[in-house]
């Protein structure tokens, strides 16, 4: 039964938090209105410290980085291997040419990986007309690009075919007059000057380095036509002022119909000026001035939001923790939960349609687990039951040509090692077995199959790690494993056939290993194999491997199972994989 309108409206949550958000907001938009005209001069004033300590810092940075930079390059110079290498590089044997040259690759690295906005470093030498760089040994560098660092010695950085370089050149070629015996150039990386730039713009302003003799310019990624509009009417009189003072420069500047409040900052280092561009609406932004009305503002709205934060609490928070706290308890299995509320709102609802949600849960859960344990062990007993035949033909077989021949002790042996062997397959104990009954039941089946091929394929066993003896598997995994080895792999095998059981204990559990040298496994075959453990519902010849494999994932799920791949000693490899926590203990 719908309720009426009215009746929903007073029961509900929703009015009451809109009348309590307008309380605290309304009031908020009057004064922000009128303490926004009234702020402007002091947030401008803020701004421009704040920007100024921006670039001031964002500049000293790029110095520190190239000086850095320059000093590495300066000390290198002196790298005695670069000094042979620029003097006497003919002379030297080859051995200790090419490591002076490998020494000096490791030096590049490590000059391009000295600062972040560095792409490339290599070294010039004239004497051997190779270049070295980080990892390469090739041509030497363009005449032109040798005149451009030595014109421009006293400039940090210089441009050169559309790219910024740090140079410098040994002897110094306006000191000397000499033709430079090494060059050593690192070239920056304009994108990433671009990115540090796009940082240190804010909104949708821009930033941009500009050499004092044009030479060079870098703006931040999409700023360069408003930047050079910008830049274009700075007063240039001003600005020379103010580097004379070794102040920085501001000044708005209109562009189209917008203004733009502009900084520029020079350094000297660098010989080049740091701009930077911000919108007049981004700079001064939302004001709030006024102490004394700001101050009844805030206490007006912290008595608003405690006694409303009051109120949502028992209101909201509450039920809502109730009900995290009851999902909790169901996540961890109790069941048993039931939620009351004593208020005729949405909750009420709630609760009660989780108690009902609870109760139904309860019985799907009940009903599904019980099925699918049932499903699970019929399918287990049905599988394990396919094993019982599969080696009773063979047997028999075995014993009636030992018969034939009158080899009574072989008879003998073999009545009882084959009586051991069924006892163990049709006793009534529970589906899973220890370890190392699993394995002693495996030594029997190989026993039999010792007498029947007379010697003509042995088995070399390891022992089982102590601490899985007692490991809980299910009925008949390892000698279905086994049993494909002779009867796959090793069935052609005239002479020196052989079968390796290993076990490996690691982080994952145990692995235990068999391989045989078969000679008949083609790659093709073994591609076969896995795509049938990969689809266990398709029936073949393998029907002992797929058995196992999945009885081996209805009791340890996907941590447990075979991996197939192709053994060293040229057969068949199979892995049976055990996990570490899933086993339990079992009487032999």
């Amino acid at each position: 039964m719908i309720a009426p309108v009215s009746r929903l409206w007073n029961n509900s949550i929703y009015p009451k938090l809109v009348t309590g958000f307008l309380l605290a907001i309304i009031p908020v938009y009057i004064v922000a209105m009128i303490l926004n005209e009234s702020g402007a001069n002091h947030v401008r004033e803020k701004n421009t410290q704040s920007i100024h300590a921006r670039m001031t810092f964002y500049m000293r940075s790029l110095e520190q980085e190239l000086s850095s930079t320059k000093m590495l390059m300066n000390n290198l110079s002196q790298d005695s291997d670069l000094q042979k290498l620029s003097t006497i590089a003919p002379a030297m044997p080859r051995s200790e040419y090419f490591q002076s040259v490998n020494r000096l690759h490791d030096k590049m690295r490590l000059l391009q990986g000295s600062n972040q906005y560095i792409e490339s470093a290599k070294v010039y030498i004239p004497l051997i007309s190779k270049t070295i760089q980080e990892s390469s040994y090739v041509d030497p560098l363009p005449e032109n690009q040798v005149a451009a660092l030595i014109d421009a010695p006293n400039n940090v950085i210089f441009s050169w075919n559309h790219k910024l370089l740090l140079g410098l050149a040994n002897p110094d070629y306006p000191r000397s007059g000499k033709d430079p015996g090494f060059v050593i150039v690192t070239e920056l990386s304009i994108s990433d000057l671009q990115q540090a730039l796009l940082t240190l713009a804010t909104g949708s302003g821009g930033a941009a380095i500009i050499s004092s003799d044009q030479g060079w310019s870098i703006f931040n990624a999409g700023g360069e036509e408003l930047g050079a509009q910008i830049l274009s009417k700075v007063d240039q009189e001003g600005l020379a002022e103010a580097r004379l003072l070794k102040q920085s420069y501001d000044e708005n500047i209109s562009v189209g119909n917008a203004a733009y409040w502009t900084s520029v900052m020079h350094s000297d280092y660098l010989n080049a000026d740091l701009v930077m561009f911000v919108p007049q609406s981004e700079f001064i932004g939302p004001l709030s001035q006024y102490r004394m009305i700001l101050f009844g503002l805030s206490t007006f709205s912290i008595i608003v939001v405690i006694v409303f934060s009051y109120w949502i609490y028992n209101r909201i928070h509450r039920p809502l923790h109730r009900m995290v706290r009851a999902f909790r308890k169901i996540d961890i299995g109790n069941l048993q939960v039931k939620l009351t509320h004593v208020h005729n709102d949405e909750f009420r609802y709630l609760y009660e349609q989780f108690n009902l949600m609870v109760e139904r849960l309860e019985v799907l859960i009940d009903e599904v687990y019980e099925q699918k344990i049932r499903s699970q062990r019929f399918e287990l007993k049905q599988l394990q039951s396919q094993i019982n035949p599969h080696f009773l033909y063979n047997s028999f077989f075995t014993l009636h040509q030992m018969g034939e021949m009158h080899d009574f002790e072989n008879i003998v042996r073999f009545t009882r090692i084959l009586g051991e062997y069924f006892k163990f397959i049709t006793r009534n104990a529970s589906d899973d077995v220890a370890l190392e009954a699993e394995v002693a039941h495996a030594k029997a089946y190989v026993d039999i199959q010792t007498i029947r091929f007379r010697h003509r394929i042995t088995a070399h066993w390891e022992p089982i790690p102590e601490a899985y003896t007692s490991y809980g598997v299910p009925l008949l995994v390892l000698q279905p494993l086994i049993e494909n080895a002779y009867e796959h792999g090793l069935e052609d095998k005239e002479a020196n056939g052989r079968i390796e059981i290993s076990m490996s204990d690691n982080s994952d559990g145990l692995t235990i290993c068999i391989e045989d040298n078969g000679e008949a496994l083609t790659e093709s075959k073994l591609t076969q194999l896995r795509d049938l453990l990969a689809c266990p519902e398709v029936n073949s010849e393998v029907t002992g491997l797929l058995n196992v494999h999945r009885r081996l994932q209805l009791k340890f799920g996907p941590a447990g199972g075979l991996q197939l791949s192709r053994s060293r000693l040229g057969g068949l490899k199979i892995e049976m994989r055990l996990p570490p926590e899933k086993g339990t203990r079992h009487d032999v």
